[in-house]
């Protein structure tokens, strides 16, 4: 028995493979990234090109996708020229020319507002600004629905429109979530217009459209649809947007237990580093993060499991591999070789054992430089300690900042030595899944965003050693978006104003050049802004501020911001400390505050800031303008004014030399908070921000190289010169006896001046290294004996310890006394904390009313103890001055070497977060570990 078809179908079989139906046409926008729009290679691309190929394949349906400007895609499907538009979402306008399918997908319409205008939070806050959108879409309809005083500027397209944004030419535009595709145009915007910022409009469903009355079509649309799986639909949109729409978040695998880059804090919050980088990623993106805790094995098999998105930070290298995608690399950790209170020799030859985590992925490394080692596995630090100090191994490897933390916390520091020499690099990965592409480049996208002064200050947070960072070592030029290039390209070679004689800021060297530490501030502006920037000498500082204002040249810089200047120039952020102190007659009362110059013919240079200030303030000073700091010394030494006021830098390097022994020099406590900043010609404003953020990358151990370079307050007097030729006349007179009276005459002159100098030499010492207005040392000289104390405790086994003083209630007694008390109160309680400890001990003032002491060999914490404890009870009798009772406490942090801490900075910023403990539970008590 045979079967055949009837005539009439295999006539429709073979009229169907000689002609097939010709595929539907689908209409799309070309640049809605990541929606819909065109590729590099012109290929229609996005989430809803990837959900059509998923309905041609469930109908099997041809299909064509024909791309266009927004408007023109609507165009095309009006005209009858397209069987679909791709997706598009519904207002009254398109329901009267196009019929809809069921939603497919939504996406978030924000107003996007520049950083100039972040406290506009509302849509009302905008109408006095033309909002940004593309022409054809419906951010323009939804906004007027919100506001009908709204107006708008409409773009061709959504890359015309952000073009305008980077270039300036908008302050608020309408835009959707997503990045962009093109790097450095996202950069542009992100440095702008901040995602934290943006103002949710409304959700928007998107919709397949088709010509008014094709129901049919639009039936097999909804079909189609239905027959795609929510699983696929889902991986359509994690392909390309990271995560997928249902969450709108990234959950973030964290190991816990790696202080100081990741850990639960006291608050039950994660905390760290890492943590850090992630918030700051997530305020860039504004996509929303949550973090699951584990530890390292667990949290890689969470996001294997899909239980999470990525992992936080993760140690690969090409010989230790997860599977799991490296989708960023955040950061690079140091680790070095920790012994347990041992100074090893010969570590590169012995066969020790030597503790080290499975996962590292330096462990290659670690046999090559230890060949003859045996490596003992561990997975946590706290294991290793154990193990050491068990001496079950010599000593371990691991990231130093963790360790050191590690340490401290546990009370283990002086047991433990660091070996710095010793050394290896991890490189740290965020992880994704393999399959997860489309978050892998979220994830980078997000992280480019973010720039290299925001990573320096986060890691300054975390990390106390300067040597274990890792931000700070790459920062040799920040990241700039292209129109910043651009602009500073445009503006070609712009010049510097500089004094030719006030070092250590900024001087003529004998060839010529510019120098100090604002010539260093020019050459780190230059390598990171790829500025060019050429030096201009004044011998005025009054004719330089004018050129300034003139534009005949560009920036000057160690300026201070006042109103009068503000009007015509413009200036960066805060960079130098600029305290300013005032000289006088050796023989002069000291002087502790400005009203002490009341009645006093004071000298200052022609156009500094405090001029109109002083004039202002303290009418009762007669002042006399100078035209630099040589003619302010000249006209005290000639009796011309009775003082002179200039920058401590400045005076400390003009008198070190020891050739004006009859001057000294005193702080004024209302002039010592001050900061210098660099002034901008507005002509070139533009500038100040991308300047701020080099000055931002500046730390104070940077600093501090900076000063020492060009500061010395080594007093070389001239006291062996005098001695030289006090010998050559003593030789002259046993061969010219007949000049012996004009000899002696001489010598005897000779010896007053040396013994004159020695002594200006001893008081210029003492005011260098000592505190003003109190007498005990200063920051340089207790920071001199506080390293002196470590070296030798640490090696005579020792203890000793820090107490960290804040006086309690000390602006209440300003404020309602007056600075005079104010500043007798400190004097006094200088003198109260001298008597409380020993002559081998040290008491300093670190500005204000903070006080740190320094108890030598102690015996226990009692010690220490006693001492805060009979400060507190001296300070509970009240201070009799001029006539005022004044009471004054004190919260102290007591911090001990080296129980707490083995290294100077470390043991300092303990004794300070325990006087801040302290202060926080309510004062007038000590705290200690």
């Amino acid at each position: 028995m045979s079967l055949s078809l009837p005539a009439s179908a295999v006539h429709a079989n073979e009229q169907s493979r000689l002609n097939p139906p010709k595929p539907l046409v689908v209409v799309l926008g070309e640049d809605t990234y990541p929606f819909q729009y065109l590729d590099k290679q012109g290929n229609p691309a996005g989430i809803l090109v990837d959900m059509w190929r998923e309905w041609s394949i469930v109908t099997n349906t041809k299909v064509q996708f024909v791309a266009r400007h927004w408007q023109a895609s609507l165009d095309q499907l009006e005209h009858n020229n397209a069987d679909i538009h791709i997706g598009m979402s519904q207002t009254a306008a398109r329901a009267n020319l196009f019929d809809f399918a069921m939603p497919f997908t939504s996406l978030n319409a924000y107003l996007y507002v520049h950083k100039s205008i972040v406290n506009k939070k509302q849509v009302s806050d905008l109408i006095p600004y033309q909002i940004g959108v593309v022409a054809g879409s419906s951010h323009e309809v939804m906004l007027h629905e919100l506001e009908p005083r709204l107006s708008f500027k409409r773009y061709k397209n959504r890359k015309q429109l952000l073009q305008a944004a980077a270039k300036g030419d908008l302050f608020v535009f309408a835009g959707i979530e997503g990045y962009q595709r093109n790097v450095e145009l996202e950069q542009d915007i992100a440095a702008n217009f901040y995602s934290s910022s943006r103002i949710f409009i409304k959700k928007v469903n998107l919709s397949p459209a088709v010509i008014k009355g094709n129901q049919t079509l639009l039936d097999k649309i909804n079909a189609g649809f239905e027959l795609i799986s929510p699983k696929v639909i889902k991986q359509i949109e994690r392909r390309w947007l990271g995560y997928h729409k249902q969450t709108s978040g990234v959950v973030i695998a964290m190991q816990t237990g790696i202080e100081p880059f990741a850990d639960i804090g006291v608050d039950g919050l994660p905390s760290g580093m890492l943590v850090d980088l992630w918030q700051l990623w997530s305020k860039k993106t504004g996509i929303n993060i949550d973090f699951v805790s584990g530890d390292m094995n667990t949290t890689i098999d969470d996001v294997k499991r899909g239980v999470a998105d990525v992992h936080i930070g993760y140690p690969e290298s090409q010989d230790m591999r997860s599977g799991l995608k490296q989708a960023w690399n955040i950061i690079s950790v140091k680790s070095r070789f920790f012994s347990n209170n041992q100074q090893l020799k010969n570590i590169e030859t012995s066969d020790m054992r030597i503790g080290v985590f499975p996962t590292a992925p330096y462990i290659s490394e670690v046999k090559t430089a230890f060949p003859k080692a045996q490596l003992r596995f561990y997975d946590t630090l706290d294991a290793m300690v154990n193990a050491a100090q068990n001496h079950e191994i010599v000593g371990f490897v691991s990231s130093a900042a963790m360790t050191s933390h590690y340490l401290l916390a546990n009370k283990l520091w002086a047991n433990f030595r660091q070996y710095t020499d010793i050394e290896f690099n991890t490189q740290m990965y965020t992880l994704t899944r393999v399959d997860d592409s489309g978050l892998a480049d979220r994830i980078e996208a997000g992280f480019n965003l973010i720039s290299v002064e925001e990573q320096i200050q986060i890691e300054r947070k975390w990390l106390i050693n300067p040597d274990d960072r890792y931000f700070a070592a790459t920062a040799n030029k920040i990241k700039l978006t292209k129109q910043q290039k651009q602009y500073i390209t445009s503006i070609g070679a712009i010049k510097m104003g500089y004094l030719k004689n006030w070092a250590p800021m900024e001087f003529q060297g004998k060839n010529g050049q510019f120098l100090g530490v604002n010539a260093d501030i020019k050459n780190l502006l230059v390598r990171q802004l790829n500025l060019t920037i050429i030096p201009v000498a004044y011998d005025d500082f009054v004719q330089m501020v004018n050129d300034l204002i003139k534009g005949e040249i560009h920036l000057v810089a160690s300026m201070a911001q006042t109103t009068a200047r503000e009007s015509a120039l413009s200036f960066s952020a805060p960079y130098w400390p600029s305290p300013w102190a005032i000289v006088t007659s050796i023989t002069q009362p000291p002087i502790f505050n400005i009203s002490h110059v009341v009645g006093k013919r004071l000298a200052v240079v022609d156009g500094y800031h405090i001029v109109p200030q002083l004039r202002q303030q303290y009418p009762g000073i007669e002042l006399v303008t100078v035209a630099d700091t040589n003619q302010g010394i000249q006209a005290v030494i000639n009796g011309t004014a009775d003082m002179f006021v200039e920058q401590v830098a400045s005076l400390a390097s003009t008198l070190k030399g020891g050739q004006y022994p009859s001057l000294k020099m005193s702080l004024v406590a209302e002039l010592t908070e001050q900061h210098s900043r660099i002034g901008f010609f507005p002509g070139v404003k533009e500038l100040v921000p991308l300047v701020d953020r080099v000055l931002a990358t500046i730390d104070e151990t940077e600093q501090q190289n900076m000063y020492q370079k060009w500061v010395s307050l080594d007093l070389n007097s001239d006291t062996l010169r005098y001695e030289r030729w006090l010998k050559i006349l003593i030789f002259g007179l046993l061969i010219l006896t007949l000049i012996a009276a004009v000899v002696f005459m001489s010598n005897r002159r000779l010896n007053i001046e040396i013994q004159k100098r020695l002594k200006a030499e001893d008081n210029l010492k003492f005011m260098a290294s000592h505190d003003n207005l109190t007498g005990l040392a200063n920051r340089g000289l207790f920071d001199d004996r506080l390293h002196q104390a470590v070296l030798t405790h640490h090696r005579e086994k020792q203890r000793f310890a820090l107490l960290f003083i804040d006086l309690d209630g000390f602006k209440a007694v300003n404020d309602l006394h007056g600075h005079h008390i104010g500043d007798k109160l400190l004097h006094r309680v200088g003198l109260l904390l001298r008597k409380c400890v020993r002559e081998s001990d040290t008491v300093a003032r670190f500005g204000g009313d903070e006080f740190v002491l320094l108890l030598n060999n102690i015996d226990n914490r009692s010690s220490a103890q006693q001492v805060a404890d009979n400060i507190l009870q001296a300070l509970k009798k009240p201070f009799h001055i001029d006539g005022v009772s004044v009471s004054i406490s004190a919260s102290i942090g007591i911090a001990l070497f080296a129980d707490d801490a083995d290294n100077a900075p470390l043991l300092l910023k303990m004794a300070d977060q325990l006087m801040y403990q302290a202060k926080k539970i309510g004062g007038h008590q000590y705290k200690m570990n």
